[in-house]
Formats: C-alpha cells, structure tokens, sequence
C-alpha cells in the first residue's frame, strides 16, 4: 500500500468538526436506539449535542476552511454545477459540502435544537412534564432526524461513488487525497 504524501492531499475537514459530527452521530444512536426515553443518560447527552451544536454554529463564524458558514453558496448555479461534477464523476476534490450538503447540516441543527428544546421542556418545566403534544414533537424530531441520517449516508454513499471523490474518510482523517 503507498502512502500519500501531505502534498498530495487537501485538509477539508477541521478536527472540530469532525469531532463534533462523530459526537452527534454517537449521541443521536445512543438517545434514539439504546437509553430509556427521558433517563438521566438521555438528557446529558440530549443537553451535550446541543451544546456541540451550539459550537458548531459559533465555529462555523470562525472557521477558516470548508466549515465556515461563508462559504455555503445555494444558488441555482451551485447546484447546477455540482450535478454536472456528479453527472460528469469527477467533483472535484478541493471541495467542502454542495449546497444539498449544506441544507442536510442547516437541517440536523435545527433538529437537535428542537430535540433539545423540547427535551428541556418536558423534563426541566413543571408545567410541560407529561404534556403529551410536546411528547409527541420531540418524537417527531427524533424520527424526522433518524430519516435525515439515512437520507445522509445515502446521499454520502451515493455522491462518493458517483462522483468518485472520497467523502468518509476526510470525516476521519480530516484530508482528502487530490485527484
């Protein structure tokens, strides 16, 4: 197996963030598949990925790379352009999230904000405790985010492929080898 050198690569993903995803991915399994609704477990980790949200947003103002907010372009043009690259299999590897990629993360945000929202509600004020329409919301939110997740690993499985540029291992390592 050869190795790629540094010069060979391009740094896409920032530690943080890549930190940050792998923290919500490991919270939205636990909360959604593992821990008992409403257990003292569920809420920390309910109350730690608002949190990584919350820095999310704020790194997303600092970052200098592909994770600052700054660079999301959802015009018709960008989106054009990143259907040819995929039409075409070759999008090129200097690039951060398409701005279908763009509209996922401003879609789990809103998500684990409004999970955490209502988590909070239900469980922290009195007058929401066994309130059955807020139970009902926050289930919605966990099932709309569960689909979004398949929605996502498609969509990564599918875009790699098909546009034959590695996606999941920037989101390990941080780079992605050049074309």
């Amino acid at each position: 197996m050869k190795l790629t050198s540094d010069k060979q690569q391009v740094r896409i993903w920032h530690p943080l963030i890549r930190i940050i995803h792998w923290l919500l991915v490991a919270i939205f399994t636990a909360n959604y598949f593992i821990l008992e609704a409403g257990s003292q477990w569920h809420q920390w980790l309910g109350y730690t990925a608002v949190s990584a949200v919350v820095l999310r947003i704020i790194w997303g103002f600092v970052d200098q790379s592909y994770g600052n907010f700054k660079t999301i372009n959802l015009s018709q043009h960008a989106l054009n352009e990143h259907l040819h690259h995929v039409k075409q299999r070759k999008i090129p590897s200097e690039t951060g999230h398409n701005p279908l990629g763009w509209l996922m993360v401003f879609a789990v945000i809103a998500l684990f904000i409004g999970l955490g929202t209502t988590g909070f509600m239900m469980e922290e004020i009195d007058r929401f405790f066994g309130n059955e329409t807020l139970e009902e919301i926050h289930e919605w939110f966990a099932n709309i985010l569960y689909a979004a997740v398949l929605v996502h690993i498609a969509a990564v499985i599918f875009t790699g492929w098909r546009g034959r540029i590695e996606l999941i291992r920037p989101m390990i390592t941080g780079k992605r080898r050049k074309n």
